[in-house]
């Protein structure tokens, strides 16, 4: 259900997608994975505090996967709030050691 959110998005077709979204989330409210979908929608059509809700509800749901702390990062940095971006993507990056991307923004932390 969170794929066809994805494809929905893909096609311009919001309101849909964010329909199959919150399917997927009643489908499976404990698993992170169709709030990190949700999540990174949100964040790509620039609802920054939709984003980061449905992003900390991903990483509530799953602790130990990085992609949502990356993503929760991403939302800190769009907001401004660059020290809070820098600790999420640590979080992230003790997480997933070999992620160049975060690895990179650590590196280069004037590039956020």
């Amino acid at each position: 259900m969170r794929f066809q959110g994805d494809v929905l998005r893909e096609k311009g077709r919001w309101d849909e997608a964010q329909k199959a979204y919150a399917e997927a989330v009643a489908y499976a409210p404990d698993l992170p994975a169709g709030y990190y979908s949700w999540g990174v929608a949100l964040l790509k059509h620039n609802d920054l505090a939709g984003a980061l809700e449905k992003l900390s509800a991903a990483h509530k749901r799953g602790a130990h996967w990085a992609d949502p702390l990356k993503s929760i990062g991403d939302v800190f940095a769009l907001q401004g709030r660059k020290k809070e971006a820098l600790s999420a993507y640590d979080q992230a990056l003790r997480l997933a050691p070999a992620w160049k991307e975060l690895r990179r923004l650590r590196e280069h932390p004037e590039q956020i």
